[in-house]
């Protein structure tokens, strides 16, 4: 047992620098590299004997362990809300602040030439699809989506700009 605790000393002097740049590379942050190092030790001491091509072990470990977190991440971050999500006791207070901001989206959506602002419209109010919204304005799909994003876009820089409140 002191043989193995021994190499496992070793294993980690010899690997703890690469792996740890490793896992920054991969993950751009200090700490869940530190983290995922380690992750990757602890799951060396969960195996029965130490692997014969230890580094080549400890990267592809490392490796399978970011691809995992990431996909956890991922996952969680863009999971839509529902109506049920969201509070259903809006305050007088919110509901003015909503009806305000509704109305400057409004007045923005004007300075869009027409066909920008007939697809902007139909996508947020009326929540039609890409392709509805293609046939209503007799051109491509692709050139849909184009006006989709870039409004947004613009929409987004306009409500940034402070001058945008003012209108």
């Amino acid at each position: 047992m002191e043989r193995v605790t021994a190499d496992l000393g070793e294993l980690y002097t010899a690997h703890y620098l690469y792996l740890n740049k490793f896992m920054l590379n991969l993950t751009r942050n200090r700490e869940e590299a530190a983290d995922l190092v380690q992750e990757i030790f602890l799951r060396l001491c969960q195996q029965n004997r130490l692997p014969e091509h230890a580094k080549e072990w400890l990267a592809l470990t490392g490796y399978r362990l970011f691809v995992d977190q990431w996909r956890r991440k991922r996952r969680v971050s863009w999971q839509p809300l529902d109506d049920s999500a969201i509070s259903n006791r809006t305050t007088p207070e919110q509901a003015v602040l909503d009806r305000e901001f509704e109305r400057l989206v409004r007045r923005l959506l004007l300075r869009f030439n027409s066909r920008m602002r007939t697809a902007l419209y139909l996508r947020f109010y009326k929540q039609f699809s890409c392709g509805e919204i293609a046939r209503l304005l007799d051109c491509p799909e692709n050139t849909v989506k184009s006006y989709l994003r870039r409004g947004r876009k613009q929409l987004s820089a306009w409500l940034v700009d402070d001058r945008a409140i003012g209108l």
